[in-house]
């Protein structure tokens, strides 16, 4: 069944979503624009994500991307994480590549790159990602068989969309009126039921108990560990983190580690880790390695980051700093 649905952003100004529920089935919100900064969040985020939870409207969520390389795109899925981590989204994180300035100079495999960039941060932290574009950069940028693998939502202003590949949305018009919105409003059409995708999946910050949130070959940090799957005795483990190589389904520490390191569930699990890499850095300094690529660079987190990596009793030594930089370098730095 084909559902209804707008998709606002701080141009509508206040939204009456008391009356607006009455005539959508659901709402894509814009989050913010551009890289990780309070700044660009979008001013009305917060009032139009609280009131559609309130008032139990289906949403979802957008960023509008500037990106022109892998590094601003990772800053742009912080800066979604950052604003969603206490909704549940029961549609998609669209990523919204339109800007021709930007997004739009760059060759067709960097924009395939960028796209990737930002949803595999996103999906490390289990959210549902799609793509939002326009036709004509379907057809003519977003051309990466990278686009493939993520739901698609079209905008063309016309009375069919005449799109041949697989697409979840279509956003049919710019100038819709609704009543509660002040001004026009873009119109949509979803396809796919994404509430019921994304629900029974775990995906959004929704939970699922017989859905595991982990696979095997994920690479996780863990406080404890179990000695059996059923084992209800936490253990401090002799490592911190370590490979999911078995899931046994259903059960209480569902997760082996390794060979035989131990059993972990989503309540020990802090997070999957992920590698950073710095391969243009031409510098000496670990701190300033970082800050290029836009990373913590306190203490705490390079002593989080040293422990990972096997560094302990980090203490900011020249060559700690230059172990963990050379990791950074290489694309090995556990984070």
């Amino acid at each position: 069944m084909v559902k209804h649905g707008i998709d606002v952003s701080k141009f509508q100004g206040v939204i009456d979503w008391q009356e607006v529920k009455k005539h959508i089935d659901f709402a894509i919100i814009r989050c913010g624009y551009g890289s990780n900064d309070e700044n660009q969040d979008d001013p009305f985020f917060k009032r139009n994500a609280d009131e559609c939870t309130r008032l139990k409207i289906p949403f979802g969520v957008y960023l509008y991307s500037y990106a022109t390389n892998e590094k601003e795109a990772l800053s742009e899925a912080n800066h979604v994480l950052r604003l969603v981590k206490d909704y549940q989204m029961a549609y998609p994180v669209y990523y919204d590549l339109e800007d021709n300035n930007t997004t739009g100079r760059q060759s067709n495999e960097m924009i395939g790159n960028i796209a990737q960039t930002f949803a595999q941060r996103l999906e490390q932290e289990g959210y549902y990602v799609g793509m939002y574009a326009s036709l004509f950069w379907f057809r003519t940028k977003l051309t990466s068989p990278i686009f493939n693998e993520y739901t698609k939502w079209i905008a063309r202003y016309n009375d069919e969309l005449d799109y041949d590949g697989n697409y979840g949305m279509w956003q049919y018009s710019a100038t819709g009126t609704v009543l509660g919105i002040d001004t026009m409003v873009d119109l949509n059409y979803a396809y796919e039921d994404f509430p019921a995708i994304i629900e029974e999946g775990g995906y959004n910050n929704f939970s699922n108990p017989n859905i595991t949130r982990y696979k095997i070959g994920d690479e996780v940090e863990f406080h404890h560990v179990f000695l059996t799957s059923e084992s209800t005795q936490p253990l401090m483990p002799y490592r911190h983190f370590g490979t999911i190589t078995r899931i046994v389904q259903g059960a209480r520490n569902p997760y082996l580690i390794g060979k035989d390191a131990g059993w972990v569930n989503d309540q020990v699990i802090e997070q999957r880790i992920r590698y950073l890499s710095a391969p243009d850095y031409t510098g000496t300094s670990f701190t300033d390695a970082l800050r290029s690529i836009q990373e913590d660079t306190s203490f705490s987190n390079r002593s989080k980051l040293a422990k990972l990596n096997g560094i302990e009793n980090y203490q900011g030594t020249q060559r700690q700093n230059d172990q963990l930089l050379e990791l950074l370098k290489q694309g090995r730095l556990r984070a």
